[in-house]
């Protein structure tokens, strides 16, 4: 089935993150370490991600790239360490729905449709507490930002892959996290709807200005979407580096052909090789 047209560019001043700027922190780990029996999947990550910045997480497989999302996300308690969202433990932050995550399945409930599924936060919300964060747009504009306008009453199995992870997208935004995890949200996409999926992220991020931390295991994906690239070693999983992205904003995917694109992903690729 063939994507639908996607955004026209917003009309957004490009977003530059200043070093001196004093700027409220997301996340802010502490020498957090996951170990699970003998195995130890993180050692001391210590890492402070600036609110509204968007981080993308790079490294080797089996570095541990998606087990810290899972403990920032509360999803798995770390070892030793600290972890604080927004100044809150994680459990307080995740009941607070200050989060939430996108992983690579999309994971719809086929019986429902596009607009009911991103209904279903609010809805599971409201029969937990009286008051749940709402995004400022409707899920029928949420879906109307993610390119699906017209697509509210599909279901899952009427739609693409790239059509069902945009409809995750925008249940993800419909309680107005202030920082959302993406797990390889477009590993499983063929290149082109990653590619313009690449160019909507960032759109989104721009117009919703939500903080983001982003796992890729893809160079192109990681230097074109983020301010800074986490670059993680592996057997443990720690920090190798750390690369500030100086590319401007709004970028656009023909970004990807210059010499100051190719000199970064060359750079990333080094240190990728070196973990």
């Amino acid at each position: 089935m063939p994507e639908p047209a996607m955004l026209k560019p917003l009309a957004i001043q490009p977003l530059q993150v200043a070093a001196t700027e004093a700027r409220t922190v997301a996340a802010d780990l502490e020498e957090v370490s996951v170990s699970f029996g003998a195995l130890q999947a993180l050692k001391d990550i210590t890492l402070s991600v600036a609110e509204g910045e968007f981080l993308t997480i790079l490294g080797p497989s089996g570095c541990g790239k998606s087990t810290l999302l899972r403990v920032v996300s509360d999803l798995v308690p770390a070892s030793a360490g600290k972890v604080l969202i927004f100044g809150k433990e994680t459990e307080q932050a995740r009941l607070a729905r200050e989060f939430s995550f996108v992983f690579q399945d999309a994971t719809l409930l086929p019986w429902r449709t596009a607009i009911e599924n991103v209904r279903l936060p609010l809805e599971m919300g409201l029969k937990q507490s009286s008051t749940v964060p709402k995004s400022d747009l409707s899920p029928e504009e949420l879906l109307d930002l993610v390119g699906l306008k017209g697509r509210e009453n599909a279901l899952p199995h009427e739609l693409s892959g790239g059509m069902r992870q945009r409809v995750a997208i925008a249940r993800a935004l419909v309680c107005k996290p202030r920082l959302l995890l993406m797990d390889e949200p477009f590993g499983a996409l063929d290149e082109i709807t990653r590619d313009r999926l690449n160019e909507q992220i960032l759109q989104i991020w721009q117009e919703t200005k939500t903080t983001i931390l982003f796992v890729t295991h893809s160079i192109p994906e990681a230097a074109f979407l983020g301010q800074r690239v986490l670059m993680l070693a592996a057997h443990p999983g720690r920090i190798h580096d750390i690369v500030e992205v100086d590319l401007p904003f709004p970028r656009r995917l023909k970004m990807r052909e210059t010499p100051e694109f190719m000199e970064i992903a060359s750079r990333l690729r080094s240190l990728l090789e070196a973990c």
